[in-house]
């Protein structure tokens, strides 16, 4: 049986939840090959005329990829039951819907239409973690890191693998493969 294309993607961890979004991207397009992506903020762009492209076929692509961001701010009732009744009639849609928020859930309504194969949380990484996650970062792209180094960077940079990517990347433009990062 065919299930939805949507899915929901909650929690305060944004690296990993980006790169959940980017490998449902690549997987409409192994499956579609080119998809027309659209990325809306919920409160900026009425979920009326959201779901309306959704239900529309695209003139130029076989797919669509749409991406609502801050989808906890959906709080109207007619906007829950557009997108809720949009879940439950796309089984057969080549279209995707990400509902993306960074608080832990979104309303009830909605998150039980999303398949629960299709919704995930993303925590916030433990200190651990983030320590092995940074050695890792650093190991994959052929740089060796101090644990003073380590520490400096945690205490400087956001609580998140975006910004830890982010920040860290650019001590590969400063220093040659093989180098050790210190502090």
């Amino acid at each position: 049986m065919a299930v939805s294309e949507t899915y929901l993607f909650t929690g305060p961890e944004i690296g990993e939840k980006n790169e959940a979004i980017q490998t449902r991207l690549e997987a409409a397009r192994k499956k579609y090959g080119e998809v027309e992506t659209y990325k809306y903020y919920a409160g900026e762009t009425r979920v009326a005329e959201i779901i309306a492209q959704l239900q529309n076929a695209s003139l130029f692509t076989p797919a669509l990829f749409v991406t609502l961001r801050n989808a906890e701010a959906v709080k109207d009732k007619s906007d829950i039951e557009n997108i809720v009744s949009w879940i439950k009639s796309s089984s057969d849609s080549p279209n995707t819907l990400i509902l993306v928020s960074e608080e832990n859930s979104i309303n009830k309504k909605i998150s039980d239409a999303v398949p629960k194969d299709h919704q995930h949380v993303f925590w916030e990484m433990f200190e651990s973690d983030k320590i092995s996650w940074i050695n890792n970062f650093f190991r994959k792209n052929g740089y060796t890191i101090t644990e003073e180094a380590v520490s400096s960077i945690l205490e400087m940079i956001e609580n998140n693998t975006a910004a830890l990517k982010n920040e860290c990347s650019r001590f590969f433009v400063l220093f040659k493969n093989d180098h050790q990062i210190t502090v």
